[in-house]
């Protein structure tokens, strides 16, 4: 599997691993020090063997399930997958950023959010665009993101950067009545730690501070024509007890 891209070996993890339960091929993908910043989980492979085993005392998926990943969107070592998760009669929204090393999973983060009932809404917290625009330049989609951040941490307008009818997919952002720039302003103690683009498509990673907790971020942009036109998000409140940092 030397030959195959980050995006591939994330995607082939996901379907051989966590899908089909193969913990025996835990080493082929995962390096023995893996580096976990998701705190309910150990660290090094012992982690994921742990989680697999426990996957393996419940129903397997049917073999026509669909997969649960709806984008991957990789940019060098990085590799970033937007999810949408049925378990255990939850339904989740879950962003998984991986950094590989010599094609194989070092470090992994990630943010998992409850969804709402979202039966008979045309647009949903995963749904919408996936097939990413190659033609489009990834810094070019990095520079707009990164100038509408900017705009919005130093309270300027960033109206200039969004579509007029861009589709907004996350759920807090749409109730509070404001658009993104003015919902995101909100939010108080930003800090950006990664931004990772492929295409037409931007991920930011970041943290933000509400009602004295803190919240690990994960956005999702897609760009065209030099405007934001998409927007998708996953947040969690950092778990008591574990400081913000360790999450990154």
């Amino acid at each position: 599997m030397d030959s195959i891209s980050n995006k591939q070996k994330v995607l082939l993890f996901y379907k051989q691993i966590v899908g089909q339960r193969k913990a025996e091929l835990i080493p082929e993908f995962v390096i023995e020090d893996y580096k976990q910043h998701n705190p309910t989980v150990k660290q090094g492979r012992a982690g994921i063997t742990e989680m697999i085993n426990y996957l393996k005392t419940l129903p397997p998926p049917p073999q026509d399930a669909k997969s649960p990943v709806i984008r991957a969107i990789q940019e060098g070592d990085f590799v970033v997958t937007h999810l949408d998760v049925q378990f255990m009669g939850k339904h989740m929204a879950v962003i998984d950023l991986f950094k590989l090393k010599d094609g194989m999973l070092a470090e992994h983060w990630d943010a998992i959010q409850s969804l709402p009932d979202e039966s008979g809404m045309a647009v949903t917290a995963t749904n919408g665009t996936s097939a990413i625009d190659h033609a489009v330049l990834s810094e070019n989609s990095k520079t707009i993101v990164s100038r509408f951040y900017e705009a919005v941490i130093n309270n300027r307008s960033a109206a200039q950067f969004i579509n007029d009818d861009y589709i907004e997919h996350d759920h807090a952002t749409l109730q509070s009545g404001k658009k993104l720039a003015g919902y995101i302003a909100g939010k108080h103690d930003v800090k950006l730690h990664r931004m990772i683009a492929e295409g037409d498509f931007v991920v930011v990673q970041s943290q933000f501070g509400r009602l004295d907790k803190a919240f690990v971020l994960y956005e999702i942009f897609r760009v065209a024509d030099s405007k934001i036109v998409e927007h998708w998000s996953v947040e969690q409140v950092t778990p008591e007890g574990v400081k913000p940092g360790d999450m990154f």
